[in-house]
C-alpha cells in the first residue's frame, strides 16, 4: 500500500477539523474577531464535539439544510442618556456680627440648600429639564419652615436644526460684567454677587433662537408673562429681541426689551480681548424705573420726576498671568455709573423705609477690585480678595474667599466680609432717626462663614 505524503495527510486533517458554516456564523454573531490566523478550539466538551464535525458540502443548486441564522442589526449607540438625574447640596455655617448703640451681638445661621434636577432627552431635537430647590435654616425665623421653589422647568425642541424653541421657566443671564449688569433687563439684580451661588430663580418665557453658524451669530426672540403687575391687573406681558454678533476678536450684543406698563429699554454689551487683557462694556438706555426716585426738599422728601432718558454704564478690564511655574493670578477692575442713584446719605434711610432700596444700586458710582491666586489644579487651594466700593458716599466692603477641592465633586469654601468707611454710609448703614423710624439700629461688623458644596 503506497504511503501518503505528509502534505496530503495535513490537508485531510484540516478538512476533517474545519467547522461548519453554521458554527462559524454563530461565532461571528457572538462577537468573535475575524483573523487570518487559525482560531483556538473551544474549551468545553460539547463545543469541542461540534467544532470537530466534518465539513458539509452543499451543491450550488441545492439550498442548505441548515441555513445560518440571520444576524440582527446592532442598534447605533446613543450619544446621550435618555434620563439624567443630579443636583447640588450646599451647607453653610455663618456668623454675623452687629454693633448697636449699647452692645455687640453675634447671630449664627446654618442655611442649607439642595438643588435636584431631572434632564430628559428622548432625541437630539427634544429635551426637558426640571430643577427644584429646597431652602432650610433651623436658626432663621423664616427659613426654619422649609421653603421649596421652582428654579427651572422648560421644554426645548428644534425645527430642521435651524430654529430652536424653549418654553417654560429658564435661567437667563445677560451682560459681561461681573457685579453690575444694567443690560440684564429680564432679571432683578443679584443682591449678593460675590457669594458662591446665584440664588435667583429662572424667568417664565418663550425663547426662540435662530443661529447663523457661518457668521458665529444668533438672534433671540423672547416673550414673557408673569403676575408681577399692579394689584388691579397683575397679569403682565413682555418680551425682548437680542442679537449676538462676533466681530473679529470681539463680541457684540444688542438688546431691546419691552414690558407692559414700562417704556422700552435698549442695551449694548461689548467685549474684546487685546493681548493679555480682556475688556468689556455695558450700556443701557432707560426712560423709567420700577423704584420710586426721591429728593430732599425744605418740606421733607418728595418723589422726583424721572426726566429724560438715562444711560447706565458698566465696564471692566481683566487679565490672567502666571506666578512662577505652578501659580496663576487673575486680576479684575470694574466700574459702574448709575444716574438713577443718589449721593445724599440722608436718602439712604428714606429709601430703605419706603422699600425702594436696591443693594449696590443706591449710589451714583461704584467700583470693584478683585484678585484671585491659585494653583493650576482644582484640588489645590485658591484665594480671592475682593473690594467693593460706593464711590459716591465713600464706603467699602472687603471680602476674602478661600476654597479647596477635597474630592472630585466636593469643594470646601470659607469667606470673611468686613465693611469699612464712614459710618452711616451704604456698607456701614446706621438708620437716621431724624429721617425715618426703622426697626433696627445695628450696623454690620463682619460676616464669616464656612461652606461645603457637593455636586451630584
Amino acid at each position: 500500500m503506497p504511503r501518503l505524503p505528509p502534505l496530503a495527510l495535513a490537508t485531510a486533517a484540516l478538512l476533517l477539523l474545519r467547522p461548519t458554516p453554521v458554527v462559524a456564523a454563530r461565532w461571528l454573531d457572538e462577537g468573535q474577531e475575524t483573523s487570518s490566523t487559525p482560531t483556538e478550539p473551544p474549551t468545553s466538551g460539547s463545543a469541542l464535539d461540534e467544532w470537530i464535525q466534518p465539513a458539509v458540502i452543499t451543491p450550488a443548486d441545492e439550498p442548505s439544510a441548515e441555513p445560518a441564522p440571520p444576524r440582527q442589526a446592532t442598534p447605533a449607540p446613543r450619544e446621550h442618556d435618555l434620563l439624567t438625574l443630579g443636583g447640588l447640596y450646599y451647607q453653610r455655617a455663618e456668623l454675623l456680627g452687629y454693633q448697636s448703640s449699647d452692645a455687640r451681638t453675634m447671630q449664627p445661621v446654618v442655611p442649607s440648600l439642595a438643588d435636584v434636577f431631572m434632564d430628559v432627552r428622548p432625541s437630539d431635537d427634544l429635551r426637558g429639564f426640571v430643577r427644584g430647590r429646597l431652602l432650610y435654616d433651623a436658626l432663621d425665623p423664616v427659613l426654619s419652615t422649609p421653603q421649596v421653589t421652582l428654579d427651572q422647568f422648560w421644554f426645548r425642541f428644534g425645527l430642521a436644526q435651524r430654529v430652536f424653541f424653549t418654553l417654560g421657566r429658564q435661567q437667563l443671564r445677560w451682560g459681561s460684567s461681573k457685579v453690575w449688569n444694567p443690560t440684564d433687563f429680564l432679571q432683578d439684580p443679584n443682591p449678593q454677587p460675590l457669594d458662591a451661588l446665584d440664588l435667583r430663580t429662572g424667568v417664565d418665557m418663550l425663547k426662540v433662537n435662530i443661529p447663523w453658524e457661518s457668521m458665529a451669530s444668533s438672534l433671540w426672540l423672547i416673550a414673557t408673562a408673569d403676575l408681577k403687575g399692579p394689584s388691579s391687573k397683575p397679569l403682565r406681558y413682555g418680551g425682548a429681541v437680542r442679537a449676538d454678533v462676533t466681530l473679529g476678536p470681539s463680541e457684540l450684543s444688542l438688546t431691546a426689551a419691552f414690558q407692559q406698563g414700562r417704556r422700552p429699554r435698549y442695551g449694548l454689551d461689548w467685549s474684546i480681548g487685546v493681548g493679555p487683557l480682556d475688556f468689556n462694556a455695558e450700556l443701557a438706555l432707560v426712560r423709567d424705573s420700577l423704584a420710586h426716585r426721591w429728593q430732599r426738599t425744605a418740606e421733607g422728601f418728595s418723589e422726583r420726576p424721572f426726566g429724560g432718558p438715562k444711560l447706565l454704564a458698566s465696564g471692566g478690564v481683566e487679565s490672567t498671568f502666571r506666578l512662577g511655574d505652578v501659580y496663576r493670578a487673575n486680576l479684575r477692575l470694574e466700574g459702574f455709573y448709575n444716574p438713577l442713584g443718589y449721593d445724599d446719605r440722608a436718602l439712604l434711610t428714606w429709601v430703605r423705609s419706603t422699600g425702594d432700596y436696591r443693594s449696590l444700586f443706591f449710589g451714583r458710582a461704584y467700583g470693584l477690585a478683585q484678585v484671585r491666586v491659585d494653583r493650576r489644579s482644582q484640588a489645590e487651594p485658591g484665594v480671592t480678595l475682593s473690594v467693593l466700593s460706593n464711590l459716591s458716599d465713600p464706603s467699602f466692603l472687603a471680602r476674602v474667599d478661600a476654597g479647596v477641592g477635597v474630592l472630585r465633586d466636593v469643594n470646601v469654601r470659607g469667606y470673611l466680609e468686613l465693611p469699612f468707611g464712614e459710618r452711616g454710609s451704604e456698607f456701614l448703614f446706621e438708620p437716621d432717626p431724624a429721617v425715618a423710624d426703622l426697626p433696627s439700629a445695628s450696623r454690620m461688623l463682619f460676616r464669616a462663614g464656612l461652606g461645603v458644596v457637593i455636586r451630584m
